[in-house]
């Protein structure tokens, strides 16, 4: 199956660092998401009852994201995507979280890290 759903660059804040000051308060990160799904039945139908809720999954990503403080943004990566899975009916999720402030105090845009992860939900 080679259908995605992509929803870059969502902008959520997360309290998420290495040091007990950088998790003191939330920081912005960029959340891009990819669901590997068939959309043939919601094409075929051009009913949202049929197809994934892009604000849903956007609601869903805040949510984690908001939950608790992170250490790494490999966690935040990891547990969106398992709640992705779990709620939507995608077969595998590529999600890349970035944080602007990694490295801004040495020039570089941002660092990020993505994870590819594959699900048992059935599309049909």
């Amino acid at each position: 199956m080679a259908d995605r759903i992509l929803i870059p660059r969502i902008p959520l804040e997360a309290a998420v660092g290495c040091t007990e000051q950088e998790r003191r308060y939330p920081q912005p990160i960029l959340v891009d998401v990819e669901l590997i799904c068939d959309v043939s039945r919601a094409a075929r139908t051009d009913s949202i009852a049929d197809a994934i809720d892009y604000v849903g999954v956007r609601r869903e990503a805040a949510r984690v994201a908001a939950l608790r403080p992170y250490a790494l943004i490999e966690t935040i990566a990891e547990r969106v995507a398992a709640a992705l899975l779990e709620r939507f009916a995608a077969s595998a999720a590529r999600i890349r979280v970035r944080k602007p402030s990694a490295l801004a105090e040495h020039g570089v845009p941002w660092a990020a890290v993505e994870v590819y992860r594959t699900g048992t939900t059935s599309n049909d």
